[in-house]
């Protein structure tokens, strides 16, 4: 009988501080692409979508667990160049990404007593992803299609009610592959076409909307409620 009182107190606890500190959600947007084919443009953006759970700690700080996926596209018809106009190449990659990040809100922000309803935000982490070429016809590419990135960007936050939040972000991913676009010399390729510039490496940008859920236990004490 102790041992499950025990038990029972141990689970209260813990439901406590999940509640008070989590929050899961989804989000949805547009990747955009930069590297040998095109430019940064907001004319191209491929499908994003995704998951995240995030575990405030504080009003300051959070950490974020995401899950997404979203294609990065790129057209040498969009280009200037007299090489883009030459090669007329264009791709499609899936993106799929896991990542850690670290959020700093600049107001006091969350589910308390005296503090804002929004916050603006900046964050930044690790990533690992998979790259995978859609109009790829070759098995022997001279790369990896696992690949790591250096995610980080700004973003906003804003409280609907107790349980609910919506929050806006951009983000850029450094990565260290110059093969997000599949430009590399094969044996039917012109090798003043497809070169490409190892010296720099291609990136991916993502922009989103998301909602997500608070956890609140039931009932909310008044300390835990918003006071705009």
């Amino acid at each position: 009988m102790k041992k499950i009182s025990i038990f029972t107190l141990f689970i209260l606890l813990y439901s406590q501080s999940f509640a008070q500190k989590n929050e899961i959600g989804v989000f949805a947007g547009g990747t955009f692409y930069k590297g040998e084919v095109s430019d940064f443009s907001w004319k191209s953006p491929g499908a994003l979508g995704g998951i995240m759970f995030r575990q405030n700690w504080n009003r300051a700080f959070s950490t974020q667990l995401t899950f997404s996926r979203g294609n990065a596209k790129g057209a040498d018809r969009n280009g200037v160049g007299a090489i883009a106009q030459q090669r007329n190449y264009e791709f499609t990659t899936r993106i799929t990404e896991l990542s850690g990040q670290l959020v700093y809100n600049f107001y006091d922000f969350g589910h308390f007593a005296e503090t804002h309803p929004w916050t603006p935000y900046l964050f930044g982490g690790i990533a690992g992803f998979v790259m995978s070429p859609q109009n790829s016809q070759d098995n022997n590419a001279p790369y990896s299609t696992l690949q790591l990135s250096i995610p980080f960007g700004v973003g906003a936050k804003f409280m609907v009610n107790e349980n609910w939040n919506i929050s806006l972000q951009f983000g850029a991913r450094k990565t260290f592959t110059d093969y997000l676009d599949d430009v590399y010399v094969t044996g039917t390729r012109d090798p003043k076409l497809f070169a490409g510039n190892p010296n720099d490496k291609d990136m991916y940008f993502n922009a989103s909307i998301g909602i997500s859920y608070v956890f609140q236990s039931r009932p909310c004490p008044s300390f835990y409620k918003i006071r705009y």
